[in-house]
């Protein structure tokens, strides 16, 4: 009888504990363990992960699409990034085309210098432009350039060497594409960006 009057002493001592714990963690005046370990556990760099993340997405807002230019004998290599609104920057010889020597003159075109509507018709019916049907083209080794245009992180092959494909495969793909290689070629030829004038000193 006085081992289970004392068991019921216990018991009955341990509730009123166990519950005034509970009240002191809900008022806020006890720390919560379990939040206080699962902020222990997040590593630091994952926080650095996440902004540099944020700030490479703020980067890359309202680009459409980057054309790069190949350089030859008598012409500079150059990268055209274009933007949602039309404008551009053409960085001369940038960072991988580049003479390491000489500096990295760029150009910038305004607001509606480009006809991004008719790209981003076609690029959005080409989709995936590393898949353009390209090569097999003779160019001079000395003189020629190669054009290549990224969209939705990927790149195309040569869009001056754009090849036909046989009669029984899907031709809309090919049409846009080969639009896609004028289109280039004539906004690259409007905004004459290896005009003899860029980066000369006047």
């Amino acid at each position: 009888m006085r081992i289970e009057k004392k068991c019921g002493n216990v018991l009955m001592n341990a509730v009123p504990l166990r519950v005034l714990l509970l009240v002191l963690t809900f008022a806020g005046l006890l720390p919560n363990s379990t939040a206080t370990a699962q902020q222990a556990n997040i590593p630091e760099n994952r926080q650095a992960t996440a902004t540099a993340e944020q700030e490479k997405k703020k980067s890359v807002e309202g680009i459409l699409a980057t054309i790069t230019q190949s350089r030859s004998t008598n012409t500079r290599g150059y990268r055209l990034v274009i933007r949602d609104d039309g404008s551009a920057t053409a960085e001369i010889g940038g960072a991988s085309l580049a003479v390491p020597t000489e500096p990295s003159p760029s150009r910038q075109f305004p607001t509606g210098s480009i006809d991004t509507k008719t790209l981003r018709r076609l690029l959005t019916e080409i989709g995936d432009v590393s898949r353009i049907p390209t090569g097999g083209c003779a160019k001079s080794v000395s003189f020629g350039t190669r054009t290549q245009i990224t969209y939705a992180g990927k790149t195309s092959g040569d869009l001056q060497c754009i090849r036909q494909q046989a009669s029984n495969v899907d031709q809309a793909p090919l049409q846009a594409s080969e639009a896609l290689g004028k289109f280039v070629q004539t906004t690259l030829g409007q905004l004459k960006i290896n005009d003899r004038g860029i980066g000369s000193k006047k």
